[in-house]
């Protein structure tokens, strides 16, 4: 009878650490909490931007000479209008293509806005970066239907042209 006794502890003892591990592990998860600190759901914080955002897409692509450029907009930050920038390819170093000197902003104006920022790390076939221009008043007082962002000079193709309606 008593091995029966200490199979019996023994399988509590097992099943007390299983209990104890699982109340521990639930504490711990991240969507874990607690009775009594419920919070109200997250409220969504109002746009941050005075721009309104781009009708036909944020990202808009451009191909050619060998090379992809891919910028998205993120809007308005400051009093600066910022892309983020993607280039891809598999043929040409895109670490020699500056685009702080090579990227101007224009709106349906013709009025042009040269970059006041490019900041992009080295990465040989493929590179990510930022290209920050300064935010037009066109933009700003509502006054312009679309933005481009023209680039020159990339992989043979003299000039670029991504553009997004407002």
């Amino acid at each position: 009878m008593s091995f029966r006794m200490n199979r019996f502890t023994k399988g509590s003892v097992v099943l007390f650490f299983i209990f104890v591990a699982a109340v521990m592990s639930a504490g711990c998860s991240p969507g874990f909490v607690p009775p009594g600190k419920e919070t109200s759901p997250p409220v969504a914080a109002p746009p941050a931007s005075s721009v309104s955002g781009p009708t036909n897409g944020l990202k808009q692509t451009n191909d050619g000479g060998s090379v992809t450029i891919a910028l998205t907009w993120q809007g308005e930050k400051g009093n600066s209008l910022v892309f983020n920038v993607a280039m891809d390819t598999h043929s040409v170093d895109l670490d020699q293509y500056d685009l702080g000197k090579l990227a101007i902003l224009r709106d349906d104006n013709a009025k042009e806005y040269r970059p006041t920022s490019w900041q992009a790390r080295p990465g040989g076939h493929h590179r990510t970066g930022t290209l920050t221009f300064p935010l037009p008043d066109s933009l700003s007082q509502g006054q312009t239907k679309s933005a481009e962002i023209v680039i020159r000079d990339v992989s043979g193709i003299q000039e670029r042209v991504l553009r997004w309606e407002l």
